[in-house]
């Protein structure tokens, strides 16, 4: 079909553009968590990321943080993933364009078939769940989608032009970049297996299969030591033996010299290669050379490290550093062999993965067993394995280069990855890859598809009709994942950075957990330039000792004093306590701190050491006694105390300093931008600005917060929940301030709803400030979200008795012990309630058994024999029922529990 049919150009052209306006429509303006602030941040200042450090990503992204587009550097990095994206999804169009040139589909009238089937497998994998997510943030994938795509349509073109010196240099340009491409993202290289299968299958061509065999001998080994960390020695005996097979082709008069490649001399006499051709064979270490030289970006590592950038993991300035970067030996490793989760569930765990990407709306269910959306997710997934059939069925040697290339970035990685039930984080993105690539299936299922039904008599109407339906079909996924996926106004990635930072004091240092509240501080003091007086210590990376190191050599300087070589024995200090505890290298280097510190002239007073909330409390045990609570960190103090709050400091920090963008406010919320002098707590409060839950004026940023966002700022509700407890309880140097405590805790039940320490602290407050009926309403709301939470209902039974509804309350504790059967405290008042409001025989009887039957289970219980004693003695003295109608308890029988 000829590239310049209008019907080709139109909707090549909406292939790019339509992904990219939506990118750009719903893309965050700055960082987002996980590893997008890390990318941007190391862009920007031409840092080392995490290992294997993506060399090539951080040059293409610092070119993209100085183009003059009018907006702020992570905004411009967000925006290259997006044209990249854009990128991968036009060359969907073209590589489903060129699959289906094999098949011979006839022109004229039927030349809109296969662009159209082309653009059903862009919009399906434009708008899919992590192709999506990936191309509007901060990421390696968007990249390396491209250029698996890219390099795939040069491998089905250099199939149709194999002999030609076309096809020689097709295929050392297909190897170069996929050399190049690792800088971007090691996965990229597994395009490679699918032109193994293809160069095997095609018989006539400029190389031969032991050249063939010997190229892919030496990237399997290239990939058994970075992933698999074979033993170096095996790679460099391997690959001297392939350059020695290398020399051997291009030198014809001494392969007789060498007897341990007559079976390469076998093959080349067999006619696969005239060996008496005068031209050398520069194949093999033309190819190797090539893939070195798109390997040799890495030296950019060995130079930028060198020169100490801010953030430099791994410090790669030495060859021994570098290769143990492209081997990712800081993380470890597992064999494929031992399985971390049974293998049954590790394909479900893809497979759910797999079904979640091309998720179609409505979200409604018809009957009870049938979900539509989930149904018609049909559409997509069967389009796809009609793919596979048509395409085995029309050209043999496409499907297997593209079934190989799909098997191993779906199923082949679930044997590799060995992912456990218990991951950090949702590991889709493994598989993107995968997923890309069974869109061309689906693609060329709708080509087929449309193509069988306009070969039957009067199906040129049929296939009119469908290819409108299936175009509409594709933009399921854009509909369904539009809310989920839209960050345009997300900031709190950002903020949480900000309100981290803000309130320390100067040249102070800042321990964090991991990669989230890590992350976003390097990018607001290296890219915003905001608070790089604060030293921020990754606690992770602290077992290190090239870390060690940097925090003792890099400004700001920490008071460590161990050499090198000592730095490097510490961080081999992994010891057991009796108590279960490991101590690791962090603990002693941690220690080392604050003695050093302490004698510095100044002492303890020249510098303030602070962890973020976020550290399990299992790493802040030792420390706990010295630890002063102020928002978002604890203040190491040298004062001991239990629970250790700075009241005025907290109220300070939530109501005035931190930024609530995203979560109470739509704007900005402090007076003061972070290159701004002017003091950071002369605006309002907060408080002031954000109506109570039940205010009809109220308005909070409605956006979608995924599990990682509302993990994060649950840090935010748990800080509001700690100045309630401190305002409502007598304290020697505040008074006692029940409205604060109740609008704080309004401001965490905001923040986090769902959270039912919140909830059941609300109805207390709202109890202690005189306003039961708003305790009422706030349990029931919750209740019917939670109707298995017994606490919930122990509470709502006293925010009813407050009220005097003596009925409900009975029927409340009922359900307590209904929930909970072994919750004494429900027992104990429930027999209070019926000896005093509802006496009568039956209602005596009823519980006096079920005090009975807690005894057979807890036969040390103290209070519950009172109780029993007390109910006895209430049957022996004859009390009646009180008289009904008298608006508070009505005929005993009634609430017999």
């Amino acid at each position: 079909m000829s590239a310049r049919k209008p019907v080709v150009i139109l909707l090549g052209a909406l292939s790019f553009l339509l992904p990219f306006l939506v990118y750009l429509q719903t893309m965050s303006p700055t960082l987002n968590f996980w590893d997008a602030g890390e990318f941007i941040t190391t862009s920007y200042i031409l840092g080392i990321p995490h290992p294997p450090a993506t060399p090539m990503y951080v040059l293409v992204g610092r070119l993209a943080s100085v183009l003059p587009l009018g907006i702020g550097v992570a905004h411009k990095i967000n925006v290259m993933s997006a044209f990249f994206a854009s990128l991968a999804a036009f060359m969907m169009f073209l590589l489903v364009l060129k699959a289906t040139r094999a098949w011979n589909i006839r022109e004229g009238t039927a030349s809109w078939l296969a662009p159209v089937g082309a653009f059903v497998a862009v919009i399906f994998i434009a708008f899919s769940d992590t192709f999506w997510i990936n191309a509007i943030e901060a990421e390696v994938y968007s990249l390396s989608a491209f250029l698996m795509g890219f390099t795939l349509w040069l491998i089905l073109d250099w199939s149709e032009h194999a002999e030609s010196p076309r096809g020689n240099a097709l295929v050392y340009l297909i190897l170069y970049l996929l050399s190049l491409a690792v800088g971007f993202h090691l996965g990229t290289i597994l395009v490679f297996p699918g032109f193994f299968v293809l160069a095997l299958l095609i018989r006539t061509k400029s190389f031969s299969d032991v050249e063939l065999w010997l190229v892919g001998l030496a990237l399997a080994l290239f990939l058994g030591s970075t992933i698999l960390h074979m033993p170096d020695s095996i790679m460099i005996i391997g690959l001297l033996l392939i350059l020695a097979a290398g020399l051997y082709l291009i030198l014809p008069n001494t392969r007789s010299d060498f007897g341990l490649l007559k079976p390469v001399a076998k093959e080349l006499s067999a006619g696969a290669v005239d060996v008496h051709a005068p031209r050398a064979r520069p194949f093999l270490l033309a190819s190797l050379g090539l893939f070195v030289l798109g390997l040799s970006v890495h030296l950019f590592l060995l130079i930028r490290a060198g020169q100490s950038p801010a953030i430099n993991e791994a410090d790669p300035s030495s060859w021994g550093n570098l290769w143990a970067v492209l081997k990712r030996e800081q993380y470890p490793f597992q064999l494929p062999t031992e399985r971390k989760a049974a293998l049954g569930w590790q394909f479900q765990h893809m497979f759910g993965y797999f079904w979640q990407q091309f998720r179609m709306p409505p979200e409604r269910w018809l009957g009870d067993s049938l979900h539509l959306g989930r149904a018609l997710t049909a559409i997509p997934i069967g389009l796809g394995l009609l793919g596979v059939w048509y395409q085995r069925l029309r050209e043999r040697r496409h499907w297997w280069t593209l079934i190989t290339i799909l098997l191993i970035n779906t199923i082949g990685l679930v044997f590799f990855l060995n992912f456990s039930s218990e991951e950090v984080r949702e590991r889709d993105y493994f598989y993107a890859n995968g997923f890309y690539f069974f869109a061309i299936f689906i693609g060329l299922g709708a080509v087929g598809l449309l193509e069988s039904l306009r070969s039957e008599r009067g199906g040129r109407m049929m296939a009119a009709i469908v290819a409108p339906l299936l175009i509409l079909a594709s933009f399921g996924p854009l509909k369904q994942h539009w809310f989920t996926h839209n960050r345009s106004e997300n900031l709190i990635a950002r903020d949480y950075a900000y309100n981290v930072l803000a309130p320390l004091a100067e040249n102070s240092v800042i321990f964090t957990n991991g990669d989230n509240d890590t992350f976003p501080l390097w990018y607001i003091q290296e890219v915003e330039g905001f608070r790089k007086d604060v030293r921020v210590v990754n606690l992770s990376l602290l077992n290190t000792d090239w870390y060690m190191a940097q925090l003792r050599d890099y400004e700001p300087k920490l008071p460590i004093t161990w050499t090198d070589e000592q730095l490097a024995e510490v961080a081999t200090h992994y010891f057991r306590m009796e108590d279960g505890r490991i101590l690791q290298p962090r603990d002693e280097i941690i220690n080392h701190l604050f003695v050093n510190t302490q004698r510095l002239p100044a002492g303890w007073d020249s510098r303030t050491y602070y962890f973020a909330v976020t550290i399990p409390r299992e790493t802040l045990l030792p420390f706990q006694p010295y630890l002063m609570m102020e928002g978002m960190v604890y203040r190491m103090t040298l004062s001991e105390g239990s629970d250790q709050v700075d009241l005025a400091l907290l109220r300070k920090n939530l109501e005035h300093v931190f930024e609530w963008r995203g979560i109470l406010s739509q704007d900005r919320t402090s007076v003061a931008y972070p290159w701004s002098e002017a003091p950071i707590d002369s605006g309002p409060s907060i408080l002031d600005q954000v109506p109570q839950p039940d205010d009809p004026a109220l308005d909070l940023p409605a956006f979608h917060k995924d599990e990682t966002i509302r993990h994060l700022i649950q840090n935010y509700a748990a800080a509001w929940s700690r100045l309630a407890i401190e305002a409502e309880r007598p304290r020697a140097d505040a008074e006692r301030n029940v409205e604060l405590a109740v609008r704080s805790m309004e401001m965490a039940q905001l923040i986090r709803e769902d959270l039912a320490p919140v909830v059941l602290y609300m109805g207390y407050l709202y109890m202690m400030n005189g306003e039961p009926e708003r305790a009422v309403e706030t349990y029931e709301r919750y209740l019917k979200g939670e109707p298995g939470n017994f606490q919930l209902w122990a509470r709502y039974a006293q925010a009813l008795e407050s009220m005097g509804e003596y009925r409900k309350v009975v029927e409340a504790l009922g359900k307590v012990i209904q929930l909970n059967p072994d919750y004494e405290p429900a027992y104990m008042s429930l027999v209070d309630f019926i000896v005093s409001y509802f006496p009568s025989t039956k209602n005596i009887l009823a519980v006096k058994q079920q005090l009975e039957e807690f005894l057979a289970r807890h036969p040390d219980s103290q209070p519950i024999r009172e109780r029993l004693q007390q109910l006895e003695e209430a049957l022996g003295a004859g009390m009646a029922p009180p008289e009904a109608g008298n608006g508070q308890a009505p005929p005993a029988e009634e609430v017999a529990p």
